[in-house]
């Protein structure tokens, strides 16, 4: 299984404290199934350094060095979580945040609501070949609130993120009906765990994808941690395993009836290649 949205890069944000936090980590990923990892650390939010990309980058260097030499067999990549702000697009621009050298990622909108000029900001970086991957929006109460954003986003070419915890019903039950109505109106791509500590926020995905099978079904449930993060990794055009549907809306009995051909997922044609990554980890 791909685990693409972590937080096991210590010393940095609200993840582990140091080395031996962040190995432990890894090694609950190793023991539940997890071949593959991205980290992805908070920037514009939560970091211990201001921001520091220098300091970023000599930590993720030293995360693969010390990965490398506790001979954990999990391939790892590297990438961010950005925060969206008022200069975000001009920031992604300028530093690119991308996982390694694709064109998708993370972008997490602060959990109170979705702010005003979204679309604007999205469609700014889906016309500068970004695939912005929506974190967690069954988290955000302005996506709860109004489903219908989403769909809105995810239409335009954006993904989405699910975290595992939500799907297995640790984050309460609204978040889990949350997730639920994603994934039955394909408006998430990816489940991930958003994990942060070994204990209280850990890593792991199989109960996840076992609560998943029984919404979508068990062949989009193993799809959502292994074909389509794949994709990703691979800078490649997501998997089509549905279009997008508005959760506001039914289809009518002639359309039940009748069937409706699916147009190509608008995130199915994007992917487009990025400029090399400041945090190109080697």
């Amino acid at each position: 299984m791909i685990d693409l949205h972590t937080h096991m890069l210590w010393d940095w944000d609200d993840g582990p404290d140091d080395l031996y936090q962040a190995r432990a980590m890894a090694r609950l990923a190793e023991k539940d199934g997890t071949t593959a990892i991205c980290l992805t650390p908070h920037v514009f939010r939560m970091s211990r350094h201001k921001d520091d990309l220098g300091v970023l980058r000599r930590r993720m260097s030293e995360f693969a060095a010390e990965m490398r030499s506790a001979e954990i067999p999990i391939e790892f990549h590297y990438g961010a979580e950005v925060f969206v702000h008022a200069e975000v697009v001009r920031a992604v621009e300028q530093y690119r945040f991308t996982i390694d050298e694709t064109g998708y990622i993370f972008l997490e909108f602060a959990a109170e609501g979705v702010p005003v000029g979204a679309a604007s900001v999205l469609s700014q970086l889906l016309g500068r070949g970004f695939v912005p991957i929506i974190s967690h929006p069954e988290r955000n109460r302005g996506f709860a609130a109004r489903p219908e954003l989403l769909f809105e986003f995810v239409s335009m070419g954006c993904a989405a993120q699910v975290t595992a915890a939500s799907l297995t019903g640790e984050l309460g039950k609204e978040v889990r009906s949350a997730a639920g109505l994603f994934m039955v109106h394909n408006l998430v791509h990816i489940i991930a765990s958003d994990c942060h500590r070994a204990i209280g926020r850990p890593p792991g995905l199989s109960r996840a994808v076992e609560a998943a099978a029984k919404i979508v079904g068990e062949s989009k449930a193993r799809a959502m941690v292994t074909e389509i993060p794949r994709a990703i990794l691979d800078n490649k055009a997501l998997p089509d395993w549905g279009e997008p549907e508005n959760p506001l809306r039914q289809k009518t009995w002639t359309q039940r009836l009748l069937g409706m051909p699916r147009r190509p997922s608008q995130v199915a044609k994007r992917a487009k290649a990025g400029p090399t990554t400041v945090l190109k980890i080697k």
